[in-house]
């Protein structure tokens, strides 16, 4: 009788790991707009090895999100305007779980759990 109730307790306990799993480590993208206006946070399950431009592509064929790049020879794609914000005196910045990205967004592949997020702001 106990050796079932292990076993049950034990099941219990994977089933909720792969729940948290499923819940907690999808990647996700979140648009920092302005102060004034609220974000919006995308999250997906990333299928194989796909670029942060990729997965912006993605969303934009769905409806979800708007932006323009332009590609630069041999650095590949540069997001120039997210949601009808253009670069100017400040510029879309995208960061890597809370870090300034140093590598392009169409050469950056999305880990399992990995925070993207755009802010718009000053290059220095």
């Amino acid at each position: 009788m106990l050796k079932k109730e292990k076993t049950k307790i034990l099941i219990i306990i994977i089933i909720f790991i792969a729940l948290f799993g499923i819940y907690f480590f999808n990647s996700q993208i979140i648009i920092k707009k302005i102060p004034s206006l609220p974000d919006k946070v995308f999250k997906d399950n990333i299928p194989g090895e796909i670029s942060v431009y990729d997965f912006m592509s993605k969303l934009r064929s769905e409806g979800k999100i708007n932006f323009t790049e332009k590609n630069y020879i041999g650095m590949g794609e540069f997001i120039e305007e997210i949601n009808g914000i253009k670069n100017g005196e400040k510029n879309w910045i995208y960061y890597i779980n809370g870090k300034k990205a140093n590598i392009g967004v169409s050469n950056y592949k999305i880990n399992e759990g990995d925070i993207i997020s755009w802010k718009y702001e000053k290059n220095y």
